[in-house]
């Protein structure tokens, strides 16, 4: 059996170390799969909660990293990439020389991009489309379905808190490519070019004494559509409309205030969820770590 090293999780609350562990037999690929020779590997907060709590009780030693960058060595059966191309996809234990990843979900890292900028983009690309395209997020229908062909976008409003964080850039760029009529997002002033650029309908500056009120201005109607991409849960519930049932997707696992609760008359959904690809179920199926409710 050839051995390789990887960075894993020995005890939990206890710093990672580097650890020996069997390398990926090629003989044993599934016809989906890819062996692949690892470049980089992306890590997220996930890994923080696997390394403090270990809240799903895995056996040690537990692999870290959610995203992995890494030149193709062999192909299964139903997979055709070319031998020695660079690809990127999402893999729970990335953080190793060799890995097995499902080439289904995989893409060849285009032109342009390096290895370490392709291993930012897979989970923050799935939680932010989950975030748009899902039941368990805002409900949108995917664009190219036939729900999607009838469904008129360009009436609908979406507010993003934090704008200028990966999910919050990614959350712009998927709602224009979509056609959603107005999107409106909070970032720091410097920020406000790029995300314009990006598709934002309006950028307001998150350091604004009145940001509720130009938020408000900004979308021209009641809101009932938020992505909480930076942590203030608060703010998100505040601008939920007073008329009709709201919902609020944050990826932070933030608290709503007793305070903020008390004055909300209006009924709302708030739903925490952490988006990555199930593929043990072989399809496009996406983990909700969480959710709360609010108002039902």
């Amino acid at each position: 059996m050839s051995l390789q090293s990887a960075v894993a999780v020995t005890e939990v609350g206890q710093p990672v170390a580097k650890v020996t562990i069997p390398r990926p037999e090629e003989s044993k690929l599934a016809d989906h799969e890819l062996l692949l020779k690892v470049t980089v590997a992306g890590m997220s907060p996930f890994d923080a909660k696997i390394r403090d709590w270990n809240p799903f009780g895995l056996p040690f030693p537990i692999v870290l990293g959610v995203d992995v960058v890494g030149v193709v060595i062999k192909n299964g059966s139903n997979m055709n990439f070319p031998i020695g191309s660079h690809v990127f996809v999402q893999k729970l234990g990335s953080i190793q020389e060799f890995a097995v990843v499902d080439g289904r979900y995989a893409a060849i890292v285009p032109e342009g991009i390096t290895d370490a900028e392709a291993a930012l983009y897979p989970i923050n690309a799935v939680t932010s489309a989950k975030v748009l395209f899902t039941s368990e997020g805002l409900g949108f229908p995917l664009p190219g379905t036939a729900e999607a062909a009838s469904f008129d976008f360009s009436a609908q409003h979406i507010v993003i808190l934090g704008g200028g964080t990966n999910c919050g850039k990614l959350a712009i760029q998927f709602a224009r490519l979509a056609g959603i009529g107005r999107i409106v997002v909070t970032a720091s002033a410097s920020s406000g070019p790029l995300l314009r650029d990006l598709g934002a309908t309006c950028v307001v500056d998150r350091q604004s004494a009145n940001i509720e009120e130009q938020i408000r201005a900004a979308i021209e109607g009641e809101i009932i559509h938020v992505f909480d991409a930076y942590g203030n849960v608060d703010l998100g519930v505040s601008l939920l409309s007073e008329k009709k049932k709201g919902t609020l997707i944050d990826i932070i696992q933030g608290k709503v205030s007793a305070e903020v609760l008390e004055k909300k008359k209006a009924k709302f959904d708030h739903r925490f969820l952490q988006g990555y690809l199930d593929q043990s179920r072989g399809d496009q199926a996406f983990q909700l770590q969480g959710h709360r409710r609010h108002g039902l």
